[in-house]
C-alpha cells in the first residue's frame, strides 16, 4: 500500500513538471488552465480512491478485532483474514488507480502531440510574420513634367500649367539590406515613362545643322507639343521608419511600409523624342507627328528622391543631362509624380 501511494505521488510530481514544460509564456493561457484543471481532477480522484479503500479496510479490520474479542475467530484465523483484506484492498487501489494513471498517460500523450503541432504551427506562423527579404514591386506614376530652361522653371517657351503631363510604370524588386530587422532597402526598377511638353505661341523646334532651334510654325495651331519617352534603370536606397510590432505571443512582426519612408538615388537610360502639331484648316482637324533624333541626347541620367507613407509616395526626379546636344538653350527635365506601389 505504502509503495503504491509513493508511486502515485511520484507520477503526479512528474506530471506537474511536464505541465510546466508544456506551457511557457508563449503558449495560450486558456489551454494551460484547461490542462492544469484536468491534472488536478485526476489527482483528486486518486486521493479519493486511496482514502475510500483505506477506510473500508479499517472497517473490516475493526470487525475482525470484534470477532476475536467475542471468540468468534481465533488469533491465527484473524491474522490470515487481515492479510487477505489488506491484499484485497491493495489490489482494489491498484486497479482503480491504474484507470486514472491511464488517463494521465493519455493526457500527457495528447499534450505532447499538441505541443508538437503547436510548435510546427507556430514556426509556420512566425515565418508569415517576417516579410520576405526581397519583394517584387510594381509602381504606377502619375505626375507633372517641367522643362527647366537655362536653370529657370519660369520661362515663356514651354507651358508649365499642365497638372498631369506624365505617366509611367515601373517593375522591379525591393531588397532589405543587412539583417531581417534592418530599416534600409535597396530598390531597383526598370521604368517606362511618357512625358508631354507644350510649346507656347505657335512655337516648335527643328534640327538645323545639328543644332536644335526654336521656330515659329507660321500659322495658328491648336496644340504644339514635344513627347518624350524614357526607358530607365533606377536604383534607390530607402529608409523605412516603421516600428516593429509584437503579436499576442510576443513574436516580432517585421513588415515594411507600415509608416513613413524616404528614398534617394539615381537612374540611367535612354529616351526617344517626337514632335506633334494639331491645327485646323477649312474646318478639318489635322495632326502631324514626326519622330526623329532631333539632335537629342539619347542617353539620359539623373537623380531622384521620394517620401511616402504606406503604398503611396511623392517622387521627384531631375535629368542631369541636357535634352539636346546643341540647342537654343540648356534644357533639363524635372518631374514630380504621385507613385502608387503594389508589393
Amino acid at each position: 500500500m505504502k509503495k503504491l501511494v509513493l508511486t502515485t505521488a511520484f507520477l503526479l510530481s512528474i506530471l506537474s513538471v511536464q505541465a510546466q514544460e508544456f506551457f511557457s509564456d508563449k503558449r495560450p493561457v486558456q489551454s494551460a488552465n484547461e490542462f492544469t484543471k484536468k491534472v488536478n481532477d485526476i489527482s483528486y480522484d486518486i486521493d479519493l480512491i486511496i482514502k475510500n479503500n483505506k477506510e473500508k479496510l479499517k472497517q473490516d479490520l475493526n470487525e475482525i478485532d470484534q470477532k476475536v474479542e467475542s471468540n468468534q475467530l481465533t488469533k491465527v484465523e484473524a491474522d490470515k483474514l487481515r492479510n487477505e483484506k489488506a491484499e484485497f484492498y491493495a489490489k482494489q487501489i491498484e486497479e482503480e488507480t491504474k484507470i486514472q494513471e491511464d488517463k494521465i498517460k493519455v493526457l500527457i500523450n495528447n499534450k505532447i502531440e499538441d505541443n508538437i503541432n503547436f510548435s510546427t504551427d507556430m514556426s509556420a506562423y512566425q515565418k508569415q510574420l517576417v516579410e520576405n527579404k526581397t519583394l517584387f514591386v510594381v509602381d504606377y506614376n502619375f505626375g507633372s513634367s517641367m522643362m527647366i530652361v537655362d536653370g529657370k522653371s519660369k520661362q515663356d517657351i514651354y507651358n508649365t500649367k499642365s497638372v498631369l503631363s506624365s505617366f509611367g510604370v515601373s517593375l522591379g524588386a525591393k531588397t532589405r539590406v543587412g539583417k531581417e530587422t534592418s530599416p534600409f532597402f535597396w530598390k531597383s526598377t526598370f521604368d517606362v515613362i511618357g512625358q508631354t511638353f507644350k510649346f507656347n505661341d505657335n512655337k516648335s523646334f527643328e534640327n538645323v545643322n545639328n543644332e536644335t532651334v526654336l521656330v515659329d510654325i507660321g500659322f495658328p495651331v491648336k496644340k504644339s507639343t514635344m513627347y518624350m519617352t524614357e526607358f530607365k534603370l533606377s536604383n534607390y536606397i530607402e529608409y523605412d521608419f516603421s516600428k516593429h510590432k509584437l503579436d499576442e505571443f510576443g513574436n516580432k512582426i517585421i513588415k515594411s511600409r507600415q509608416s513613413f519612408f524616404v528614398g534617394a538615388g539615381g537612374f540611367i537610360g535612354f529616351n526617344g523624342i517626337s514632335r506633334n502639331i494639331v491645327y485646323e484648316q477649312n474646318g478639318d482637324k489635322y495632326r502631324e507627328s514626326t519622330q526623329a533624333k532631333f539632335n537629342s541626347n539619347r542617353f539620359t541620367y539623373g537623380v531622384g528622391g521620394y517620401v511616402g507613407y504606406g503604398n503611396v509616395s511623392l517622387k521627384a526626379t531631375y535629368n542631369l543631362n541636357q535634352v539636346f546636344k546643341r540647342s537654343f538653350a540648356d534644357q533639363n527635365v524635372f518631374n514630380v509624380s504621385v507613385v502608387l506601389e503594389l508589393l
